[in-house]
């Protein structure tokens, strides 16, 4: 999960068990409730103008607006000087963050992953066989 100088940090959960012990961990290493914002998924919910109020770009923002859309939960942290404490804490509980997602949708891996291909080639040959016999007269 990176970081960058801005004071938001922000991650996906797939599974919302996960981004609670995410959020418990954060309270417990000394972030305040009203710096963690919480989003579970709500079915037609739209959190992007709320992404973007509290300071994510249009793009960063609507990736994770298209994530909780499809049933993820947000959970995003709010300090300007423990931003990777933060981020330590919630990918340690399985969250994952809009730069290495779209990192890896542009072509870009975070490790190269080797796979090995294999090939079959069909030879033809012919043979002469006797297949039958005739008399002629």
């Amino acid at each position: 999960m990176t970081t960058t100088n801005r004071s938001i940090v922000a991650g996906v959960f797939a599974d919302e068990q996960h981004a609670q012990q995410a959020m418990a961990d954060l309270q417990d290493a000394g972030f305040r409730e009203n710096q963690i914002r919480y989003s579970p998924h709500k079915s037609g919910a739209n959190i992007l103008d709320t992404l973007t109020g509290i300071g994510l770009e249009q793009e960063e923002a609507a990736y994770y607006n298209t994530e909780f859309q499809q049933g993820r939960t947000i959970v995003t942290v709010k300090d300007n000087a423990r931003q990777q404490e933060a981020a330590t804490i919630m990918q340690r509980n399985g969250a994952y963050d809009a730069s290495r997602r779209m990192s890896q949708t542009s072509g870009a891996t975070e490790e190269a992953q080797p796979i090995q291909l294999r090939e079959e080639r069909l030879q033809a040959t012919t043979e002469q066989v006797q297949t039958g016999e005739v008399d002629l007269r």
